[in-house]
């Protein structure tokens, strides 16, 4: 069907506020003490269920977080007023929860030839962030947006399957690439899932 686009003045409220939030508890998570922070983080053999989703906002190191935090910003500058905010930080939210769980399932062996047992990081949570807003986009008729939906996809299933990156930032020694394909399809999976679950209308649903 004809993707719709959102009828001039009708724009939704900026996302600025929640990446600038974001950006704040990130900061202030990484002046905690370390035995604050590893608590947070993912641990396989010491596992807890609220670290699915505050793995997303404890890093390994100021170069990491510094990396997420500047992707954070583009993010939010290619995707803002796609979706209103409540939706898009649902997407940052399930998006890390997802991450941290296909690091759990996935990163050991046959997927990978080690076994992780830590993880940290709000990378995988930014992957849905990305999709979610762009599959926003192209509902609203930027067709531009499902091609780079399509480009990132392939790239985190090509990692996931190659087992490491194609191209790293080198601010960790291991990237997680199983985070990064478990945030990515999460976040497919809750789109299209709202999109079967809602009735087709003349009004936007994202």
């Amino acid at each position: 069907m004809a993707l719709k686009r959102r009828p001039p003045g009708e724009e939704y409220a900026s996302f600025i506020a929640v990446t600038v939030l974001t950006i704040v508890v990130l900061g202030l998570v990484s002046m905690m003490p370390v035995s604050w922070q590893e608590a947070f983080a993912y641990q396989r053999y010491d596992f807890r269920y609220w670290q699915l989703l505050t793995a997303g906002l404890v890093h390994e190191n100021l170069s990491h977080l510094l990396l997420n935090l500047v992707t954070v910003t583009v993010i939010t500058l290619l995707i803002n007023r796609s979706a209103s905010p409540t939706t898009l930080a649902m997407y940052l939210l399930l998006g890390t929860i997802g991450a941290t769980g296909a690091e759990h399932l996935l990163s050991k062996p046959p997927a990978l030839d080690f076994v992780v047992v830590e993880t940290r990081g709000l990378s995988g949570g930014l992957h849905g962030l990305l999709v979610g807003g762009l599959l926003a986009l192209a509902r609203r008729g930027d067709q531009w947006a499902v091609w780079l939906v399509v480009a990132v996809t392939l790239k985190v299933a090509f990692e996931a399957a190659l087992g490491r990156p194609i191209i790293t930032s080198g601010t960790v020694e291991n990237v997680a690439v199983m985070a990064h394909l478990g945030g990515t399809l999460v976040i497919l999976f809750v789109v299209g899932l709202q999109r079967w679950v809602v009735p087709e209308s003349g009004a936007e649903v994202l």
